[in-house]
């Protein structure tokens, strides 16, 4: 449970027009700068929270020594206290501290005495927890990155009311099992030292410590709070983003967010996972242009990451998603993402492979990422609730988080195979989509159940695993059919392939252990299905049931139900890799695709339209009050969504958080407006993202302006999707100066809602390590580097854009908000009429193509 700030009176909000008890959160101690103080010689009543980010001495509470350096060793004989050693209490986690002497050394407890250790070489034995001397409080358990909390460990943290017990004396035991450290006869610092009396110390505050290595958010001042002066939330919305993307795809994203151990571990080289010059970089090389290797230096010189289309490196480290927030960034959608598939490429050739690439355990394992992190950001500001960056539950927690001028962070997933649902398709079959039922000898199969008999509806049941760990929105098919219905085209050619694979292609090396898996995953032994990786040995392939998109010509504009255009680029369909004229269509029922990638050259869309499984799905989110994403989905299976979600009691709302992904036409976003959601689209560049504002806003005008309108954006950032690009691309001769007061420039001037926050200051963003050693980026050469430089984006809005349209910006996270409310009431709404509505007709074919050969 996090510590709330005093909010003002409500009269002082209706005289300002953004309130906040002074209006800006009070001035935080940036954790990369000691802060300016004098040396103490005797301690004072401190929590152990109270030393991050400073400069230490210890002393004896026993002896009066102090403890300095010796060698390479510590021990405590001197009562002088010149002859001290001080340290640089940086943080590791919530009452946890890594010491860093003036040597740049941490110290480290070995199996007895203490020495020093280099940073690049710290592990967890260089990580102490701090307590008061006679604290006796059963703190929880903080959740650990990747590993998947349980619903009791998540409520015990969440719940928890730190007493603060302060004290003068305090004891620093050993991280990996418990053991202080302490003073033995020779005045020797170590762990294997029994009398109690020597291993209480005074920790005294001092001057001249060598500052922690840490990245920056390169900005001078505070951001805003409060609300506005009608009482609503201001700030923007991202409400499609990956922070926790740190383990997924099978170790092939490098970098972290934050680390125990600092930047240096956090955001190091990358050759021990990505190999020499990057050359074991796959799925990087799959989907981007590093064929050719890339510079695998990380912190602080950063040759080539991050960088806007390195995708495969982190690009939201935890002081660069501050800078997102101090320039107004309020919700984060965070969806636990992995991709069964290439996770299987990527574990291959690994250096450290994963070995589990089931997507439902890799998203749940992500949760604990993210709470980890909101302990880590807490610790580094001084304690529980101290820090900026809040997971919530509801939208009744988020406004608070808002109000008091946090980053709201909800919890999405984004996977392909949700729930463990996953597809196999029969080459035989004659259920169509909309009849099948996931079993039957000549069936697609299914790897879930669609029951209700209590433990056996695998759906539920996994559907209550997710709501328990906190998730609250939802993609329900992201790139590869699955038991629900199929995904939105939007990639030609590797998309296909993976789906090919996700349905019942090649297996990996991970799954081939004996003979009789190999025998059984063949059927036949002497077709290979691909190489392996590992020299020229044939990878034995199982008999192919995986397929193709099947498909079938896409709506036009001149469709009436396509209500005359498209909203976006992210047209319906895409022209498929082909084979050459006068191949056949072997899909289902004749159709394009299937066993072979033969189609017309006009845009296809995906034949695989909603299934039972999927309708049971869609009733059971909407009845337990998801907040449903419609992005991925196929065209036709979004209008399906949509007249289920009108047929609700309550029009249900749906969202589209990154793109409208698979097509989204004019009547659609129109229907989606009119029902209470939002539409919020990727993040290019500030000029784009104002001309899709317009383009929006002029359909919600001819939608009757049914609710507020903001415009956010889905970034979409360590999610595999290139960032905003040079300016210099974009608008040639406006370039961003560097520094920039970003909230007094002309068009936010305007805004009297930005009144308190007019000397907020955004240097160029740059990291340097003590001796000068580093880099900069600028928007203008290098578009969105890094995740702070949403800041930047920002700037470029502000000098293309007007300010109603930076206020419509400003206004995405209130509508989220909203959103979220009228989703709430939705699922009350069918709660009282005692379950969801069907529409008749909803499930249904796709239709057949005109000629069963393609003739182009």
């Amino acid at each position: 449970m996090f510590k709330l700030r005093l909010l003002c009176p409500v009269a002082v909000l209706a005289l300002i027009a953004l309130s906040g008890c002074g209006s800006s959160l009070p001035t935080l101690v940036p954790p990369e700068t000691p802060p300016e103080r004098e040396a103490e010689t005797s301690p004072a009543a401190r929590d152990r929270y109270a030393f991050h980010n400073q400069c230490w001495v210890l002393r004896s509470a026993a002896t009066g020594a102090y403890v300095q350096r010796d060698g390479n060793r510590y021990h405590a004989v001197s009562t002088t206290l010149a002859d001290a050693e001080k340290f640089y209490f940086k943080p590791s986690r919530l009452g946890e501290y890594l010491l860093m002497d003036r040597q740049g050394d941490l110290l480290r407890a070995g199996p007895a005495a203490t020495t020093a250790r280099a940073l690049a070489m710290a592990d967890d034995a260089s990580r102490f927890t701090l307590k008061v001397v006679g604290d006796s409080v059963p703190y929880p358990a903080e959740p650990a990155v990747f590993v998947e909390p349980s619903p009791a460990n998540l409520a015990a943290f969440r719940g928890f009311i730190d007493p603060l017990v302060a004290g003068e004396r305090h004891t620093l035991a050993r991280f990996n099992d418990g053991q202080p450290l302490g003073l033995d006869a020779d005045g020797q610092l170590g762990v294997d030292v029994a009398d109690p009396a020597q291993q209480q110390f005074e920790i005294l505050a001092a001057v001249d410590c060598l500052a922690f290595p840490e990245a920056h958010d390169n900005t001078e001042g505070d951001t805003f709070s409060g609300t506005t002066a009608d009482g609503k939330v201001l700030g923007m919305a991202d409400v499609h983003v990956h922070i926790s993307a740190t383990e997924f795809l099978g170790g092939a994203q490098w970098g972290d967010p934050f680390h125990p151990l600092g930047v240096t571990h956090a955001l190091g080289n990358c050759q021990a996972d990505h190999g020499p010059q990057g050359a074991l970089d796959a799925v990087g090389a799959l989907l981007g242009n590093q064929f050719t290797g890339h510079n695998t230096d990380g912190w602080p010189t950063f040759t080539s990451w991050p960088a806007r289309d390195m995708l495969t490196h982190e690009a939201i480290y935890w002081k660069w998603l501050e800078r997102a927030w101090k320039a107004g960034l309020r919700i984060a959608v965070n969806d636990v993402v992995d991709n069964e598939t290439l996770c299987k490429l990527q574990r291959n050739i690994t250096a450290a492979p994963i070995t589990d690439c089931n997507e439902m355990n890799n998203a749940a394992r992500q949760v604990g990422t993210m709470y980890a992190m909101q302990a880590y950001i807490d610790a580094q500001y001084g304690g529980p609730g101290e820090g900026w960056f809040r997971v919530v539950l509801d939208p009744v927690e988020a406004r608070q988080v808002i109000e008091d001028g946090k980053l709201a962070v909800v919890l999405g997933a984004e996977i392909s195979n949700l729930f463990d649902c996953k597809l196999t398709y029969n080459p035989l079959r004659s259920q169509e989509p909309f009849e099948e039922t996931g079993t039957g000898l000549l069936e697609n199969r299914y790897s879930c159940r669609m029951t209700e008999t209590g433990a056996d509806d695998e759906i539920l049941t996994q559907m209550d695993r997710l709501w328990d760990l906190g998730i609250r929105q939802i993609i329900s098919i992201h790139e590869f059919d699955n038991a629900f219905g199929g995904n939105g085209i939007f990639d030609a050619l590797v998309l296909n392939i993976g789906n090919r694979e996700n349905t019942g292609g090649i297996p990996d090396l991970a799954d081939i252990t004996t003979l009789t898996d190999i025998g059984a995953l063949t059927g036949v032994l002497a077709v290979p299905d691909g190489m392996s990786p590992l020299g020229n040995l044939p990878l034995l392939g199982e008999a192919a049931t995986g397929e193709f998109w099947t498909t079938y010509d896409c709506p036009t504009v001149d469709d009436p139900s396509v209500g005359g255009g498209f909203f976006s680029d992210d047209r319906a369909g895409t022209v498929m890799t082909s084979l050459p004229p006068g191949c056949l269509f072997v899909g289902q029922g004749g159709r394009p695709g299937g066993a072979l990638p033969c189609y017309p050259s006009t845009p296809q869309c995906n034949a695989r339209w909603m299934t039972p499984m999927g309708l049971y799905t869609y009733r059971k989110l909407m009845e337990r009050g998801w907040i449903i994403d419609v992005d991925h989905l196929e065209f036709e299976m979004k209008n399906q969504l949509l007249e289920l979600a009108e047929a609700q009691p309550q029009t249900y709302p749906l969202v589209s958080t990154h793109g409208t992904f698979g097509g989204m036409s004019n009547a659609q976003a129109i229907r989606i407006l009119q029902g209470g959601g939002y539409i919020y689209p990727s993040l290019s560049d500030g000029v784009s993202h104002l001309t899709l504002l317009d383009e929006l806003k002029g359909l919600w005008n001819t939608a009757g302006q049914p609710f507020e309108f903001g415009f956010g954006f889905g970034t979409d950032t360590n999610g595999l999707s290139a960032q905003a690009p040079p300016r210099d691309e974009i608008a040639p001769g406006d370039a961003i100066s560097y520094p920039f007061n970003l909230f007094s420039q002309p068009n936010f001037a305007a805004l009297a809602e930005f009144e308190s926050v007019r000397s907020l200051r955004f240097e160029q963003p740059e990291e340097r390590d003590a001796q000068g050693q580093g880099r900069t980026w600028n928007q203008d050469l290098d578009g969105n580097a890094h995740y702070g430089m949403l800041a930047d984006t920002v700037q470029e809005m502000q000098i293309e854009g007007q300010p109603q349209q930076l206020r419509d910006v400003y206004h995405s996270a209130e509508v989220y908000l909203q959103t979220w409310e009228r989703t709430v009431a939705a699922r009350n709404a069918i709660a009282a009429a005692g379950q969801s509505t069907v529409p008749d007709g909803l499930l249904r074919a796709a239709p057949l193509p005109a000629s069963p050969i393609k003739l182009d």
